[in-house]
């Protein structure tokens, strides 16, 4: 089993990568990008709306870039056992997407994402058909094109390097402080938290009337 693991996936899933910090910061924004772009697609095709997703103005969705980053730190010593990174894949960006979700409803009193139209979700925060794609992607990342992503990153001169991440991070924080203050909003980005609120006004409105 583990040859057939070895040919699809990255060849020596038993040594451990060493994910250096530098490395990580420009993963962080690749990820963040294709999260970004994913959702931009997905919200196209079934909300028929094309929007720019997420909090910030950037193409960026941290949330994609923070859960990649821990996926690898945190699941790397498990890349020779693809159904366990599965799991915990799974498990993990689960409860950041969960926890992030009551974290940014409280403080600015409306959502984000919103999953309450799926078969089977929590509570609108977390939704399985989510956590499965979580956990095929982390899978992706850590046994396949995280270690080579890795690699590739890490020869890059050191003077880019470095001014790759100045340069993004400066612009990520503005975007950061800027989102606090005035965050991105509008059709296809934001959802309401309760749709039952809405409901029972209306229903108090009829009573009044009649």
């Amino acid at each position: 089993m583990n040859d057939v693991w070895r040919t699809i996936f990255h060849s020596d899933v038993t040594q451990l990568v060493d994910y250096k910090i530098e490395n990580l910061a420009l993963m962080f924004f690749i990820f963040a990008f294709a999260g970004f772009v994913w959702e931009v697609i997905y919200t196209a095709v079934t909300e028929k709306v094309v929007a720019k997703r997420g909090m910030l103005r950037g193409p960026w969705l941290p949330l994609y870039g923070v859960g990649g980053v821990l996926i690898l730190l945190l699941l790397g010593r498990f890349r020779a056992n693809p159904p366990l990174v599965f799991f915990l894949a799974m498990v993990l960006c689960g409860t950041v997407e969960y926890f992030t979700g009551v974290l940014v409803e409280r403080f600015y009193g409306q959502r984000w994402w919103d999953y309450s139209t799926k078969r089977i979700h929590f509570r609108g925060r977390i939704c399985l058909s989510g956590i499965i794609l979580f956990g095929v992607s982390g899978t992706a990342a850590v046994c396949g094109f995280g270690p080579p992503l890795n690699d590739n990153i890490g020869r890059l001169a050191f003077p880019i390097h470095m001014g790759l991440i100045a340069v993004l991070g400066v612009i990520f924080i503005a975007d950061v402080i800027a989102a606090i203050i005035t965050p991105n909003e509008g059709k296809g980005v934001t959802y309401e938290i309760n749709l039952g609120k809405k409901e029972n006004k209306e229903n108090n409105d009829e009573t009044t009337v009649e």
